[in-house]
C-alpha cells in the first residue's frame, strides 16, 4: 500500500454524502482525491485496505456513530488525522471527541473553506510553515548581509544579529528539511569576521568609555543594583560558559512562571573566568582588581586560585555601590550536583537574604570534559548537541529548582554568563617561555610569538585594563576558530582539539552574552 505523494487522498464519511457533492467538488479542484462512504463499516474497510491521509467523519450516522468509528480508526491508524463534523454543540460531546484525540471539530452548517482550512492545518501545515519560514529566513539573510557589508558599529545591533543567528540555528536543528543551513553558516562566518574586526579596532576605546551595551564590569551596575535600590529581593545567577543560543534553548522552561526580558552584555578580554567573572563581581576591570588583590594573578595557569576572592569581590562591590542590605547577602558556588541539590533542598534557609549570588559551573565543565572524553564527544557532536545537553540538564537540575523556589519567594532573578565558547578547528603555533599559560584560546606570558593572522597580540596591557605581573607581560587572544599549539606535542593537540568548545578569544559566541531579567508572574 504505497502512499500517494502527488495529492492527498481523504475519506468523507456521511450518511447523506450526496448532499455534500458541491463540497467534494471544491476539494477536488484544490487537488484532493476524495473517497466517500455512507456508513462506518464501509469507511473502516476502506481505511483497512487503502492509504487514506485524513478522514472527515459525521458524528450522527446509522449503525456505528462517529465516536465509535473514531475509536476503531484509532486502533487501525493511530496517527491519521480525523475531523469530526456534527450538528451537536454539546460540550460533553466535544470533550469525548477530544479525549479520543480528534484532530479538529467542525459544527454544521459547514462551508467548503472551513473544511479546506482544517485539512491544510492537519495535512499541510508543516510544509506551509516550512515554506513561510524559509522566506522569512532568506529575507533576514539578505537584510543582515547588506547591513554587515555596509558596516555595523553598534554593539546593541550586533547583539540582535547574534540573537537572530542563534534563533535560526535552533529552528534549523528542529527541522532538517529546510536545507538552508549553508546560508546560515556563511552568514555566521561573515558576521563573526566583521565582529572580530570591530572588536580589534575599538576594544581599547570601549574599556575606557562603555559602548551601547555594558561590559563585564558594568553588569551589576546596570542589571542588579537598580533592583536592590528598589528593595527588591534579587537572585543573581551566573552560569559559567552559558552561550546565547543555550539561553534561547532553556528559556521556554521558565515561561509559565516568569515574565522574561532578555538583554545582553559584552565579555571583556580574555573571555575567561579569571578575568570576565572577577570583573562582573568586582564591578572593576582586572587591572584595578589586581591593585586591590595583588596576589590574585600570581599563578596565571590556575583558574581556581585566580577566582578565590569572588565572594570578597561581591561584598566589596556592595560597599562601593552604597548597597547596605538590611537582610544581608549570600554567595554560593556550585561545582557539582550534590552541592547543588543540597542548596536547592535548603533554599528556605537563605531566602530571607536580600541578595543571593549563585555560580553554576556545569556548562563550563561539560565543555572542558568533552575535550578529553570520547563519550561526551558523541553526546555533544556539535552546537546543536551542546544546546540539547544544556537544555536537558537545566530541565531536571538543581538550578531550575532554585530559580523556581526563588520565584515563589518573590525574588527578581537575573541570569547571565561570564563568557561563552566557540567550536575551534584550526591550530596556530605559539612560541612561548615555560611560564606561559596552557589555555587554548588565549595565553599570557613574557615572550609570546604568534602569527597576526590567528591572534591579537597585546604587549602594552594598560590600554586593555589588564594586569601585568612578573609572569604576565603579554597576552594573545585567538581570532576566527583558531586554537593555540606549542611547537612540542603539535601532533597530539592537532588531533585532540579540533571540534572542541573553547573560550578566551574573540568571537560573537564568546563575547556577546545573554542577560535575562525574570520577574515572577504575580
Amino acid at each position: 500500500m504505497a502512499e500517494n505523494t502527488s495529492k492527498h487522498t481523504i475519506l468523507w464519511v456521511d450518511d447523506e454524502i450526496q448532499l455534500l457533492r458541491p463540497h467534494i467538488m471544491f476539494l477536488e479542484q484544490k487537488g484532493y482525491d476524495v473517497k466517500t462512504a455512507t456508513n462506518g463499516v464501509d469507511a473502516l474497510e476502506i481505511i483497512k485496505h487503502e492509504y487514506i491521509a485524513a478522514a472527515l467523519l459525521d458524528e450522527m450516522m446509522d449503525g456505528l456513530d462517529g465516536l465509535a468509528v473514531l475509536e476503531k480508526i484509532r486502533e487501525l491508524r493511530p496517527g491519521m488525522p480525523v475531523v469530526m463534523i456534527t450538528k451537536n454543540e454539546e460540550e460533553s460531546l466535544m470533550e469525548d471527541a477530544i479525549g479520543k484525540e480528534i484532530s479538529d471539530y467542525l459544527t454544521k452548517p459547514i462551508n467548503p473553506s472551513q473544511v479546506l482550512l482544517s485539512l491544510k492545518k492537519n495535512l499541510d501545515s508543516a510544509d506551509i510553515s516550512r515554506e513561510v519560514r524559509a522566506k522569512e529566513f532568506m529575507a533576514f539573510y539578505q537584510q543582515i548581509s547588506m547591513e554587515i557589508f555596509n558596516g555595523v558599529k553598534s554593539l546593541k545591533r550586533w547583539t540582535y544579529i547574534h540573537d537572530r543567528i542563534a534563533y535560526w540555528q535552533i529552528e534549523f536543528s528542529k527541522n532538517t528539511q529546510y536545507d538552508l543551513e549553508h546560508f546560515l553558516n556563511e552568514l555566521q562566518g561573515t558576521a563573526n569576521k566583521e565582529f572580530q574586526r570591530l572588536v580589534t579596532d575599538n576594544y581599547v576605546d570601549w574599556v575606557h568609555q562603555a559602548p551601547d551595551i555594558p561590559l563585564s564590569p558594568q553588569v551589576l551596575d546596570k542589571y542588579v543594583a537598580p533592583l536592590l535600590k528598589k528593595n527588591k529581593k534579587t537572585l543573581f545567577v551566573l552560569v559559567d560558559c552559558l552561550r546565547y543560543d543555550h539561553w534561547l534553548a532553556v528559556a521556554p522552561l521558565f515561561y509559565n512562571q516568569f515574565d522574561i526580558v532578555l538583554q545582553s552584555h559584552l565579555s571583556i578580554l580574555p573571555t575567561a573566568t579569571p578575568y570576565s567573572r572577577n570583573a562582573i563581581f568586582a564591578g572593576m576591570y582586572p587591572d584595578a582588581i589586581n591593585v586591590k588583590y595583588p596576589d590574585l594573578y600570581t599563578n596565571p595557569d590556575s583558574e581556581e586560585s585566580m577566582n578565590r576572592y569572588e565572594a570578597n569581590l561581591v561584598t566589596d562591590y556592595l560597599k562601593k555601590a552604597g548597597l547596605y542590605l538590611k537582610n544581608g547577602h549570600s554567595f554560593h558556588k556550585i561545582s557539582d550536583s550534590k552541592f547543588g541539590d543540597n542548596l536547592a533542598n535548603r533554599f528556605s534557609d537563605i531566602k530571607n537574604n536580600d541578595f543571593i549570588v549563585l555560580v553554576a559551573n556545569f556548562v563550563d565543565i561539560l565543555a572542558h570534559k568533552r575535550s578529553v572524553s570520547e563519550v561526551l564527544q558523541e553526546l555533544v557532536p556539535d552546537e546543536s548537541g551542546y544546546r540539547n545537553v544544556v537544555k536537558n540538564w537545566m530541565e531536571g537540575s538543581y538550578l531550575r529548582r532554585i530559580i523556581e523556589a526563588a520565584g515563589e519567594a518573590d525574588f527578581e532573578i537575573v541570569i547571565t554568563s561570564d563568557h561563552g565558547s566557540l567550536r575551534v578547528n584550526k591550530g596556530a603555533v605559539v612560541k612561548a617561555d615555560r611560564d606561559s599559560t596552557n589555555s587554548v584560546r588565549y595565553k599570557t606570558g613574557r615572550n609570546l610569538v604568534v602569527s597576526g593572522k590567528s591572534a591579537v597580540y597585546v604587549k602594552d596591557t594598560a590600554p586593555y585594563r589588564l594586569p601585568k605581573t612578573h609572569l604576565i607581560g603579554t597576552y594573545i587572544f585567538a581570532k576566527d576558530d583558531y586554537f593555540f599549539l606549542y611547537p612540542n606535542n603539535i601532533k597530539k593537540y592537532e588531533k585532540q582539539y579540533p571540534g572542541t568548545f573553547q573560550h578566551g578569544g574573540i568571537s560573537m559566541d564568546e563575547m556577546l552574552l545573554p542577560v535575562a531579567h525574570m520577574s515572577p508572574k504575580r
